[in-house]
C-alpha cells in the first residue's frame, strides 16, 4: 500500500511509486506502468482506458516489484507503456451531513467503495475526502519489462 500523500505526489508528477526520487520511466512509446492480468476474460481493448491509481514506475524499480510485491508475483504482472496517462479523478471517501451538521460517512457496498469519482463529477459530491488519484490510461502498449530492462542496460 502507499501511503496517501506519496500516491497522491507521485501520480501528479508521474515519478515512480517505489523510489520516489526517479521520474518515471518514460520511452517514445510513453511512461511505464505496471498492471495484473486479469483472471476474468478482458474487455476487448483491455487495457485502453483502464482506471489506475497505482502510480507509474521507474525501470529498476519495476524489476523490483514484479519480484517482491506479493499481489504483482500472486497474480501475474504486465508491463504498460503509456502514452497519455490522463488525471481521471479521485478514490477514498463520501461523507454526507448528520446530526450537528457534522460530516457522517456513507456506508457503501464493496463493490462501490473503489469506484472512482470523476473529476467532471466533484461538483455533486461535496462532501468527499479523496484518498488516491486516478489516471485514464490511454495509449497503451503491452511491452515485455525484461527486454525493455535489456534495452535500457545497452
Amino acid at each position: 500500500m502507499v501511503h496517501p500523500s506519496r500516491q497522491r505526489e507521485t501520480m501528479q508528477e508521474l515519478r515512480c511509486q517505489v523510489c520516489v526520487v526517479q521520474p518515471a520511466s518514460r520511452t517514445a512509446s510513453g511512461y511505464l506502468f505496471l498492471a495484473t492480468r486479469l483472471t476474468d476474460s478482458p474487455a476487448p481493448d483491455w487495457p485502453e482506458l483502464v482506471l489506475t491509481w497505482q502510480p507509474p514506475l521507474c525501470l529498476g524499480c519495476a524489476a523490483i516489484a514484479v519480484e517482491q510485491c506479493p499481489h504483482l508475483s500472486r497474480a501475474g504482472a504486465v508491463a504498460l507503456r503509456v502514452r497519455v496517462p490522463r488525471l481521471y479523478g479521485v478514490v477514498g471517501t463520501l461523507y454526507t451531513t448528520g446530526a450537528n451538521l457534522r460530516p457522517v460517512p456513507v456506508v457503501v457496498s464493496d463493490e462501490a467503495k473503489d469506484t472512482p469519482l470523476p473529476y467532471k463529477d466533484h461538483l455533486l459530491r461535496p462532501w468527499f475526502l479523496a484518498s488516491q488519484l486516478v489516471r485514464e490510461l490511454r495509449g497503451v502498449s503491452v511491452v515485455d519489462l525484461e527486454r525493455e530492462i535489456a534495452t535500457a542496460r545497452l
